[in-house]
């Protein structure tokens, strides 16, 4: 499937182009007894974003969109505190080669994130199970964390995994 050039490319099972500036590779390395945990990768820094649950994953992306200002944000963030975050684009230049970000993969599974809008206080936009080479579109970030649990979850089963042991562990 070949899609136009801000979008995810697939060219075959294992032959992924990314162009656009918003996406982030999401490394699924272990679960804990938050949830999942792992490491964002975007072309815009050599080292990862380590998250240790969802909420961390979440709230470094949506930095990454405010700094970039792209998906711009069709409304400003709400909360309990009367202090507004002044978010001025800075002169973000991409330092990791595509080719570099191709070779990323997490543990337990690998998704590219493509965040195409953000409407109505949540995002859309499309994900990449990179190890399956499936694509889905998602209409909010809850969407978006059930398609990649889903995807977790359906790995798991067919790799023979105890996902139940693992957040046990921890």
């Amino acid at each position: 499937m070949i899609k136009g050039r801000n979008e995810v490319m697939l060219l075959g099972s294992d032959n992924i182009r990314i162009f656009a500036p918003n996406i982030i590779y999401n490394c699924v390395n272990g679960f804990n007894n938050r949830g999942l945990q792992g490491e964002l990768y975007h072309s815009y820094s050599r080292e990862p974003c380590k998250y240790d649950d969802i909420v961390g994953m979440m709230q470094t992306m949506e930095e990454l969109y405010d700094t970039l200002q792209f998906p711009m944000s069709s409304t400003e963030s709400r909360s309990f505190f009367n202090s507004r975050k002044k978010i001025t684009r800075k002169g973000m230049a991409k330092v990791m080669k595509d080719e570099i970000l191709l070779d990323k993969r997490g543990e337990k599974g690998t998704f590219i994130i493509q965040v195409q809008y953000r409407q109505n206080s949540t995002w859309q936009g499309k994900v990449v199970w990179v190890e399956e080479n499936k694509t889905q579109h998602f209409r909010s970030a809850l969407e978006l964390i059930k398609l990649v649990d889903g995807a977790l979850s359906e790995g798991a089963t067919l790799r023979g995994d105890n996902l139940e042991e693992e957040l046990l562990m921890g």
